[in-house]
């Protein structure tokens, strides 16, 4: 294993010891145990003697039995909860009756020293052999599979080990000819006898960001054509940048289960078919939801009644359900995920002054937090979210409108990796639609999609009543709006702004999709920082992808003092007015490209590209990267915009530097200057203290001082230890 990789898995193991080792006393107003009942008191922390009395069996009672406490004399209240397993047949709700009074919390937290895991995975039984002669299954399956009758559907299965795979189709390239509900496939792949049954479509769908997961409706043999039940975000043909990728495969048909560990569920025939991978006790997930505080939202209305001062630390959460796509659903920028949809294990919907802490996340189809519609001065901190389906964590707020309400909130010191393992462009942390927080001092890795999205509403999706962002928009209040708005017009509506992406650190982001980044940001509103970030080891062979980017649209951004190492194909893509400073961008991975600064949209008037070092151990490099006229028919032009140019912007005060080819510096600040930008830059070597082993520190003689380029303190980058200070 690498060391970098096991330096990170240190850091979790790290982070989960200081969650089973919090303590703060064993005095609590109520305590709950696995061994405990529900018909005691719940004011003993264990059963005494006679069994007569001792702690709750249930959260649910807890919290009811909080409910019934006097509260005229406002105080905390704090509920400890025992080791062990609590299984959850039903979601647990947490109300407006449950807020704590006045500024006062009431914490539900795991007994000092002690893990309990909240799970919604029921245990299958009665497995038994397929016989030998059961037709359609491969012959290398053949006495190896089980079968086991069950009561529920479900998409997702576990076991000791975590996610099982459904078995599945070798991968392929859609034939020509599919749309958002027809895919095109070729010749054996699905057998002439096959049904629709339980079949899905896995398929990334034209465009290399997205992948849809579809119930197969019906088969047309003959023209081999599948239709699907709910449409796909867009056609489905070969990817547009990606031709020869194979993008799309089938899953859950016996025909295709020819590996350990994989299973079909029959929901017809209520059976479930498994080649077990070890002696595991298999678990299928019942619930979307494990818990979900829920305040009085009015949707359509101006206002909610937020539920208040609940925190819940030091708990563990894991087998919830993946979700689906239903007909009538609500997308966010490219679906990347739902609006106020059940698609993560623990959910805040209408919540304030609440908090999760050092809790952990794991082994779920779905994701693991999102703070939904209204969502103020919540604090996430402190989590471990690993191993799961969907995304680690979603700031979701109301479709474009006058309803801003969530904001203020808190995304600090979680550990997030390997998210997206079922829906593959999941990212680490998503803000959409979510102004004024701080995301800061994250650790997020191996994702296979963007570490973290900042996200709103581009404004031609204003003319469009689509999935995908149109049926979010809130168009009773919106009166007077163009029929074709441009942003300007559309930007008090976007509330994704004055974010802090601050002091994060990402690496081995973009592992399997393309045309992704460590941190984006597309139709958000103005004012937003990505600051401070630590941003490297991009390593996956993909042309299409950057450290950080802004994308079509975005404007009024700083991207300041990021140090970018050792990311493929990119560093920074800068659009129209945003600005770039004091930013360290080194050894970009080529090929492909090798653009330390890509510049794709004008005009840049008020654009900044200052007091930033591109420095590149590799003669495969370009510093600033700008696209020529493609004549309506390669380039950004193509779509009616203006080409960006760093000769726009004020460009100043740079470090170029190859240490391979020193000249290759000189030459582009020439370049430079003769059109009348970087008159202040230099073509040096910046003195790194040790840039062959990733330190970049500036020794005390380095000309970065000069030019006014602040140090970039890799301390404060990444999770830190402690409380939030």
């Amino acid at each position: 294993m690498p060391a970098l990789m096991v330096g990170a898995v240190l850091w979790c193991l790290l982070f989960v010891t200081s969650v089973r080792g919090w303590t703060e006393g064993t005095t609590a107003d109520f305590f709950v145990s696995p061994i405990g009942s529900d018909a005691w008191s719940g004011t003993m922390a264990e059963p005494n003697e006679e069994r007569s009395d001792g702690p709750f069996a249930t959260l649910e009672r807890a919290r009811d039995a909080v409910r019934e406490l006097d509260q005229r004399n406002r105080r905390d209240v704090l509920v400890l909860v025992r080791g062990g397993d609590y299984q959850l047949s039903q979601t647990i709700f947490f109300g407006s009756a449950d807020s704590g009074r006045g500024e006062h919390a009431i914490t539900y937290a795991a007994f000092p020293g002690e893990t309990p895991v909240f799970r919604s995975g029921a245990e299958i039984s009665g497995w038994r052999p397929v016989p030998s002669s059961m037709p359609g299954l491969p012959e290398a399956a053949l006495g190896k599979v089980q079968v086991a009758d069950v009561d529920e559907s479900f998409a997702t299965l576990f076991d000791s080990d975590g996610l099982l795979p459904r078995a599945r189709s070798e991968g392929f390239i859609p034939l020509a000819g599919g749309s958002r509900s027809e895919l095109r496939y070729p010749a054996g792949l699905l057998k002439e006898t096959t049904r629709a049954g339980d079949i899905e479509i896995v398929v990334r769908p034209h465009h290399a960001w997205i992948v849809n997961i579809l119930p197969v409706a019906s088969i047309d043999h003959h023209m081999r054509i599948a239709r699907t039940g709910v449409d796909a975000t867009y056609a489905m043909n070969r990817l547009h940048f990606l031709k020869q990728t194979k993008s799309c495969w089938f899953e859950n048909s016996l025909q295709y289960l020819d590996r350990p560990g994989e299973w079909v569920l029959d929901s017809e025939q209520r059976k479930l078919y498994l080649w077990p991978r070890s002696d595991s006790p298999v678990f299928a997930p019942q619930l979307a939801e494990l818990v979900r505080v829920e305040g009085e939202v009015d949707k359509d209305g101006p206002a909610d009644q937020p539920v208040r001062n609940l925190c819940f630390r030091g708990l563990t959460f894991m087998h919830a359900r993946r979700y689906t796509v239903a007909a009538d659903d609500a997308g966010l920028q490219h679906d990347w995920d739902l609006h106020d949809k059940a698609t993560a294990m623990f959910r805040l919907r209408g919540a304030q002054q609440c908090r999760i802490e050092q809790c952990h996340f794991k082994h779920s189809g779905g994701g693991a937090i999102r703070v939904d519609l209204h969502g103020q001065k919540n604090t996430l901190s402190g989590n471990v979210i690993e191993n799961i389906g969907g995304a680690g964590i979603l700031l979701c707020g109301y479709g474009p409108g006058t309803k801003d309400v969530n904001r203020d909130n808190s995304v600090v010191n979680n550990c997030i990796h390997h998210v997206g393992q079922i829906y593959s462009h999941s990212p680490g942390i998503m803000v959409w639609q979510s102004g004024h927080n701080r995301i800061a001092n994250n650790l997020v890795h191996h994702t296979p999609y963007t570490g973290i999205i900042v996200s709103g509403c581009m404004a031609h999706f204003f003319a469009k009543h689509g999935r995908e962002l149109g049926r979010t928009i809130r168009w009773h209040e919106l009166e007077g709006l163009a029929r074709s708005p441009q942003r300007e017009d559309v930007l008090p509506f976007l509330h994704t702004r004055d974010n802090r992406i601050e002091f994060n650190e990402i690496h081995h982001a973009m592992e399997m999709l393309g045309d992704g980044n460590a941190i984006y940001i597309r139709g958000a509103g103005s004012g937003n920082v990505i600051r401070g970030n630590y941003i490297h080891h991009l390593v996956a062979p993909m042309i299409m992808q950057a450290a950080i980017r802004t994308d079509g649209g975005q404007t009024d951004t700083l991207i300041a003092e990021n140090l970018i190492y050792k990311c493929t194909s990119q560093g920074i893509i800068l659009k129209l007015n945003n600005r770039c400073v004091n930013n360290i961008i080194a050894d970009v991975i080529a090929p492909p490209r090798g653009y330390y600064l890509a510049v794709r949209e004008g005009p840049m008037v008020d654009a900044v590209i200052q007091r930033n070092v591109f420095y590149a151990s590799s003669d495969e490099c370009t510093y600033i990267d700008e696209l020529p006229p493609g004549n309506g028919h390669a380039t950004e032009d193509r779509r009616g915009r203006t080409l960006a140019r760093s000769k726009d912007a004020q460009t100043d005060r740079n470090i170029y530097y190859c240490a391979a080819d020193p000249t290759l510096g000189r030459q582009m600040l020439e370049r430079q200057q003769r059109d009348n930008v970087d008159a202040h830059s230099l073509a040096v070597d910046p003195l790194f203290v040790d840039p062959d082993n990733g330190d970049f520190r500036f020794r005390p003689e380095s000309p970065a001082h000069a030019l006014g380029i602040v140090p970039f303190d890799r301390s404060k980058a990444g999770l830190f230890d402690g409380d939030l200070p």
